[in-house]
Parts: structure tokens; sequence; C-alpha cells
């Protein structure tokens, strides 16, 4: 889960951030440059206002990797409807950007349209947002600070162990199968020593699963009990999110944008009902009975539910929050988990050097039973905190994915003319104008050859590092910046690495998998997104239970 500070923090996909270029009025600054700072080197385009566009649409990664290749300094400017998008590149321009304070370069005006837009939060209230932010971003200590953030890994820990057994349950129908079986075309079959496996579509299951699995630490167990279809909803709601973006109607004819408006009224809807619970609770009114075990709810939405009612927030807004956190704490970490698994089971030399890493610290287990019917295996042993310290190949595979699998940038839209330097010797300084916008583009670094050799291939160890006559290696993030920087940090970035590490080990620690068919695996292609990519190729294994210890 990796909520962002406000719901625009968490909007990193390029297109998302250009198709904001009408949200601010672009005006001339008219000041001298200062010192030797030079005007960013404008990308030349031959259609005016249109500019850039058709390069994008056509082929984005291509065109961007090439001025990254053309454009040395770090830097370059974009024309998208008349606007300049100021797109860097280097580890210190981003850094520089990302520290400007916001009444320099900002991104509150945007996170306030995309609200409305895409959240659906009632635009008669905007008013209110304003007030209300600072007091929302203050609750964010639930995810960054003890004891919250432990008390909600611990919560999740437990979860999981009580779940992986039935990450698939062996049965062909969706009466007896779990909600994360539902939506991944489930399929009873033997593999070819005619072992009983199950079949099932990777993607879905994975990201079900974990949203099951994870979500109660944060809006409790009875919503999702209550309302098994909403993570269903909400991939309807992701896959159209962009088209939200830039604000196209329902009734144009792409299947995704009516679908995404439908299930975002749809889940709008529950969560305005789980709201009208938690306010009854509040005033020690009567709950429905299935509304009964609204004390779980976790300790974040608990705080925020504080903020609403001292703003007076009406229901409907406090469900357009409650959305966005939702979608922020899904979108990405519940896929980042199916590329962690996918590249890990697609080397069977990495999967068995993971499972020795990790058996100190995630161990499952078959227990004898002199009954007929034995007993289920399980999770016997569950260190996050061992996980996450003591396990650098697993993590150098987390920090991989990060660098490869995802395609994040931040936004910042210049409030007034500044000069941004790198802190490098002699760096070369740009000047920024107000009203333009500023991109740190973390997937451009992410895999520019003069960072990372053979920055294409996805390398396992690539982030492991060996003090001077040490054995023992330690996973280093360091040039990725995936949760962006500065006061605009992604305030979920704690839990969401705990989560990514404990679910991956989990589920390798019990579970076989090998493609459906047969033969390599293939690396699903990527599929653009708001964060970490999404794939159109269907990924189909087998599953079947480890063979485990007694």
């Amino acid at each position: 889960m990796s909520p962002p500070k406000t719901a625009g923090d968490g909007m990193q996909d390029l297109r998302n951030h250009f198709a904001l270029s009408g949200l601010v009025h672009i005006r001339k600054a008219t000041v001298a440059r200062p010192g030797n700072a030079q005007a960013v080197p404008t990308v030349p385009y031959w259609l005016p206002i249109v500019g850039h566009l058709p390069n994008m649409a056509f082929d984005a990664d291509g065109f961007l990797k090439g001025l990254r290749s053309k454009y040395s300094g770090g830097i370059f400017a974009l024309n998208f409807g008349g606007a300049t998008h100021n797109v860097m590149y280097t580890p210190g321009l981003a850094t520089a950007l990302l520290h400007q304070k916001p009444n320099i370069a900002g991104s509150e005006e945007t996170s306030k349209q995309l609200m409305v837009r895409v959240f659906g939060y009632p635009s008669n209230e905007l008013h209110k947002y304003e007030a209300i932010c600072p007091d929302l971003i203050a609750c964010y200590n639930h995810l960054l600070t003890e004891p919250s953030l432990g008390s909600m890994v611990a919560q999740t820990a437990i979860r999981l162990k009580a779940s992986l057994k039935d990450l698939v349950t062996g049965n062909s129908s969706p009466v007896d199968q779990m909600e994360w079986e539902k939506s991944c075309n489930v399929d009873v079959t033997a593999n070819a020593k005619g072992q009983p496996v199950v079949e099932a579509s990777l993607l879905p299951l994975i990201r079900n699963f974990v949203a099951h699995v994870a979500n109660p630490a944060l809006i409790g167990s009875d919503f999702l009990s209550n309302y098994p279809d909403f993570m269903d909803d909400l991939w309807a709601f992701d896959r159209g999110f962009l088209y939200l973006v830039v604000g196209l109607p329902r009734w144009l004819p792409i299947p995704s944008i009516t679908r995404s408006y439908i299930a975002r009224k749809r889940n709008l809807e529950k969560l305005e009902v789980f709201h009208t619970m938690m306010e009854r609770v509040a005033e020690s009114k009567k709950v429905e009975p299935k509304w009964s075990g609204l004390d779980d709810v976790g300790p974040l939405v608990k705080a925020r539910m504080d903020v609403y009612r001292s703003h007076r927030l009406s229901i409907r807004a406090r469900a357009a929050f409650e959305h966005a956190l939702l979608w922020a704490a899904n979108a990405n970490s519940d896929v980042l988990i199916f590329w962690m698994l996918t590249r890990i089971y697609a080397d069977k030399l990495l999967l068995a050097q993971v499972r020795e890493e990790i058996e100190p610290y995630c161990k499952a287990v078959q227990r004898t039973s002199e009954l007929p019917i034995g007993d289920a295996p399980q999770l016997d042993l569950l260190d996050v905190d061992g996980l996450c310290s003591n396990c650098p190949l697993l993590k150098s595979c987390y920090l991989e994915c990060l660098r490869l699998d995802t395609a994040s940038w931040s936004l910042k839209v210049v409030q007034e003319d500044f000069v941004l330097q790198s802190r490098e010797k002699d760096a070369q300084s740009w000047l920024l104008r107000k009203g333009e916008f500023a991109h740190a583009a973390h997937n451009l670094h992410n895999t520019d050859p003069a960072y990372f050799d053979e920055p294409m291939t996805w390398r396992a160890d690539r982030h492991v590092q060996y003090e001077d006559g040490s054995k023992r290696g330690v996973a280093e993030m360091g040039s990725v910046r995936p949760y962006g920087g500065g006061s605009s940090m992604c305030k979920g970035r704690s839990f969401a690495f705990k989560e990514c590490m404990m679910f991956t080990a989990a589920i390798v620690a019990m579970w076989d998998m090998d493609p459906a068919g047969g033969g390599a695996w293939n690396i699903p292609r990527h599929k653009k997104a708001t964060g970490v990519y999404a794939t159109s190729d269907e990924t189909r294994v087998c599953i079947k239970q480890r063979c485990l210890e007694h």
C-alpha cells in the first residue's frame, strides 16, 4: 500500500501530468535571467499548440529515450497544448526539484482538480479541500511512525499467515472459491506428473489476494466482507483512469471510459455507506449488524475520520477521499508483487536462492496428523523485520522491479521564476518560469545506460553491495527514486516495502508455480499505467503446494 501525500501525489504516469496542462494559467515571466542560468532547451516541433502530443501518442517511450540521448544536460522542454513541460532525468536535478518549497514549485492545484475529476470529490466543497489537506497529511504519520506502522504490519502479517494456504483452494465452483480466485479463471487440472494443480491467471490472482489480505489494516475487515466486489470495480476504474484525468465524458464510445464511470459510482456508493456507519459509531448510535466490527478499522482511517468530522465534511466528500486512498493503496504495490513473483519464479536458480535466504525468517510447514485428513499446510514463521533487514537478494529483487517495472514521474507546477541546479561541482543552472510544469522523470533515469549497465536487463542482484572483506551483502536503493522526494515523498513507502517483502516471501515459501502448458516463462510486456506497469499479456500458471517439511 502506498497512499500519497494527497490524491495527486500518487498520479505519476506521464500522460496524467501532460493531460493537466489546461489546469494552470500560463503566464510569461518578464524578469531577467539570473546569473549564468540558461533557458531549458526546447525540443523542436511542427504543429503549433499541439506541439509534441503526436510524438507521445505514437511512441512515448522511444521518443523520450531519444531525447535523453540528445539532451545530455539532463533536462529538456516539451510543448503540450501551448504549455511548457520541463522534463529532467538526472538524479541531481530531480532532487533539486523535489526539494523546492511548495510556494516555488508545488502540486496542490493539480491535486485538487484530480480529486474532482477522477475520484468524485464534490466541487461545491472545494473551499473545504484546502483547509482540510494539511490535517489529512498529518494523519500519514500512522504510516510512517511507530506504533501505528508496526501495528498495521503485524495485523497484515497475521492475516497473511491465516490466508496463504487458500491462495488457491482447488475448488472448481466459484461458490466454493475464495474471493480472490473468482476473477482469475481458475481451472483444476493435473500436471505432466499427474499431480493435481490449479491453473489460474497470475495477475488478477495476486493483486486480489494482496488486496483482500492487506486492506483490512486500512479500512477494517467489515468493508470487503460486505463488498467483496469492490476490488473488481477498483480495477475497472483504474483501467479508465487516464480518461478521467483529461475529463473525457462518459458518453464517448470507448468502453473503458463507460466502465470506469460506472465503477466509480458504485465504489463511492459503498464508501458512503461505510462512512455513514462510521459516523453512527462516532455518535454512539446503533449500526447494522453487518457493520458490527468497525472497531478494527486501521489507525490511519480513524484519524482521517476525526479530521472529516472537525471540518464538517459531507459523507460524499469523505467517500471521495477514501476512494483516492484505496486506489493509491492498491494500484501500485499489489501489481509490483505480481512482477516480483513473475521474475523470481521465471529463474529456477534465483527461486532456490531466494528460498534459501528467506528460510530463517519465512517458513511454511506441513504438520503430521494421525487423522485420515491431514492438517492444512501453514506459514509457521513470518518475521517481517528479519526479511526486510537480512534478505538482501529479495530486497534487491524488489528494488530491481521498482527500477524496471515502474514508470514513475513526479510533477510540480512552477509558482514563481526560480533557478534549478544540482549540487554537483560546476553543474549547469537552469531557469524555470512561472506557470510552467516541471517533471522529474524517474523512469528515464532508471533506464539510463550512463547509470546502469545493460539497463533494460532485469538482474536480481544488481543492487546488492558488499563491504570490504564482508561476505554479507546489503541491498541499497542508490539513485532509484520510485517514491519521489521532498515534502511530496510517498507517505506509504515504509508500509509498501514491508508489504511487498512479506507477500513475496510468503508465497515463494509455500507455493510452486510453472507456466501453464509447460515450457519457459515469458515475462509479460509492459503496458502504461499510473505508476507500476500493467500488462495486457495473460500469464497463465499452474500452482501447487510445495513439498514441505513435517
